[in-house]
This record gives structure tokens, sequence and C-alpha cells, in this order.
């Protein structure tokens, strides 16, 4: 069978004095793949902490508490990513009171606009009060998410009680 293939570009006008180019491509056949093409916001999270507990499933360098838990994804409208994450973290205390640095992984299953659904796996690393770095693992993708791949920051706000939320921006392509 043979597909044709339509590309367009989209300019979309940010509070900077800049424009995010991105390239859509209609394909007829099989579904379309998305792409960002320059560092944008993905999607917004949110963690309770409520239901943050122990993890067996990484292990930490000395000093470090392995914890496991889960957060939603797609908490604001035009977020990409939507969905909910389980993450696995180690967390490193600092010399201020109730921050630290983190480092682990999360897999988010959803659904990514313009991708389709099913999972993909990121490694990040950061501090609780400002973000960090996030890049996904290659391979983790699943289902229409199967060639996931990208890279980019995250913000975070953390309270003691690890109630947190932010954004991620970056790349992303499927």
């Amino acid at each position: 069978m043979r597909t044709s293939r339509r590309s367009a570009t989209l300019l979309v006008p940010l509070s900077l004095p800049l424009a995010v180019s991105l390239s859509l491509t209609a394909l007829t056949g099989p579904p379309a793949q998305a792409a960002t093409t320059a560092s944008e916001v993905l999607s917004h999270y949110y963690d309770s902490g409520l239901e943050i507990a122990p993890s067996a499933d990484i292990v930490c360098a000395p000093g470090g508490t392995a914890i496991e838990g889960t957060a939603t994804f797609g908490t604001e409208p035009g977020d990409l990513w939507t969905g909910t994450t389980s993450y696995d973290f180690c967390l490193y205390p600092t010399d201020t009171p109730d921050e630290y640095t983190y480092s682990g992984r999360e897999t988010l299953t959803g659904s990514v606009t313009g991708c389709g659904t099913g999972s993909f796996t990121w490694i990040g690393t950061g501090h609780s009060m400002d973000g960090g770095v996030w890049r996904i693992v290659a391979g983790s993708g699943t289902g229409d998410l199967t060639g996931a791949r990208g890279s980019g920051t995250s913000t975070a706000t953390t309270t003691p009680a690890l109630e947190n939320f932010g954004e991620f921006a970056g790349t992303f392509a499927c």
C-alpha cells in the first residue's frame, strides 16, 4: 500500500517575542507522527504526595531514600501528554531543611496528542524546589508511543509533605 505525505508548518506565538515552528505531517493510512522541533511545554503535572511509599525497585547511594509514587499528567488545557505516571526516585537531603536532590525513573501511561496511546519511561535528576532535567529511555515506548524520544527540563514546587507540581518542557517525537 502506498501512502501519500502532506506537510505544513505552523507558527505558534509565545509570550516572548519569538515563535515555535512545528512541522506537522499528515499521512493517509497509518497514524500521523507528532514531533516538537523546539523546546515547548509538553505537560503540567500534580502529585498529592499521599501515595508515596518506600520503594524496593531502586537502589540509592548512601544517604538516599528510595520512594515510589504516582502523579497525574495533563492537568492544564493544551497539555500534549496526559495520563498517570508511576515513579521510583532516590531523594538526597540538602543543607536546606525540607529540600532535596533527586534521581530516578518515571513511566507515563496514557496518550500524547498527535501520537496515540501507550507508555514511555524517562530518567530524571534535579532539585525539589528548582526542577531538573529528563530524557526518555530509548526503546521504552509501547503501543503508539513505541518510538518515543525526547529530552528537556522540568520545574518543581514541593511541600514538606512531598506534594509537588510543575511542568515538563523540551522536545518530543514519536
